[in-house]
């Protein structure tokens, strides 16, 4: 179940370019396939998710990935676009997916190959033309690389279970923009001081603790696009090895400075909120005056 912590989030800027972004950004072909049940949710397991594909904001929209999908991990968090063309099985619109497994052996046969959830690969037909297409096993497909949106669900950090007081790993998911992390960094209780952590597998970052790193932890998180993010307080003082820790858009958090999509609304509320509160004060003011 995910717990709701709140912390604050800092976005910091630091440039606008991702080297993927500019070979997978435009249109590319490539090849789907599809695994599991016919309309099963698929799987997360490469990526340190377990079974997270099935629910929002994933809800069985992905895909495991070859190696140049997977980049051994790096690629866990990636969102595409991806759509078929062929009549009557597929509407020619693109559907939107996201790394969350691997797809390793056959799959390299070909240098892009998205094996997608059962779901998934429906959702690229018509109505009524989701089991035909599933029949059909594979298609040629286009795809390209999109900025990953995950409306009002935040970065969720999901606590191995085999952490302790003396070594702590988490697997971190739902990055907004490129959504995937290049660089980790973790801080102690009420310390300034981040310092790195290790990427052991997929998404999964670790840091060995000494016994004076006590929690509540913080992290700063550096996404592929050159973001940076501040969680503070990210994971508190009583957290539980296995726990998934995560936060919604309204709880009790403070936007610094950010570019992700969908702030805006919230700045443009709050701004305005202040703009009456202001009014009703002067009009105290003239009033005691």
């Amino acid at each position: 179940m995910l717990s709701i912590t709140p912390f604050i989030v800092t976005i910091i800027l630091v440039n606008f370019s991702s080297c993927l972004y500019s070979v997978l950004g435009a249109n590319n072909t490539g090849l789907a396939t599809w695994y599991g049940t016919e309309t099963g949710s698929g799987k997360a397991a490469a990526c340190g998710w377990d079974d997270d594909s099935k629910d929002p904001p994933f809800s069985s929209m992905i895909a495991a990935g070859n190696a140049k999908f997977f980049l051994k991990g790096q690629g866990c968090g990636h969102c595409f676009e991806v759509f078929c063309s062929r009549k009557p099985y597929c509407t020619g619109k693109p559907i939107k997916i996201t790394i969350t497994d691997e797809c390793p052996g056959k799959c390299n046969d070909i240098p892009y190959h998205f094996d997608l959830s059962g779901h998934a690969f429906g959702a690229m037909g018509p109505p009524g033309q989701e089991h035909a297409l599933r029949m059909l096993g594979q298609v040629d497909i286009q795809f390209k690389k999109v900025p990953c949106s995950y409306g009002s669900t935040k970065i969720a950090f999901k606590i191995d279970k085999k952490t302790n007081q003396y070594w702590f790993a988490t697997a971190i998911e739902y990055v907004n923009g490129d959504g995937a992390l290049t660089k980790v960094e973790m801080a102690s209780a009420g310390s300034p001081l981040f310092t790195p952590m290790k990427n052991i597998w997929g998404a999964v970052w670790q840091k060995d603790t000494a016994v004076l790193f006590k929690p509540p932890y913080s992290f700063k998180l550096t996404s592929g696009d050159g973001k940076t993010i501040t969680a503070s307080n990210a994971v508190p003082a009583n957290y539980k090895a296995g726990q998934k820790l995560g936060r919604r858009s309204k709880p009790h958090a403070y936007l610094v400075f950010s570019f992700v999509r969908g702030i805006e609304g919230l700045i443009s509320n709050t701004w305005y909120r202040a703009k009456v509160e202001a009014g009703r004060f002067e009009s105290r003011l003239l009033k005691e005056g």
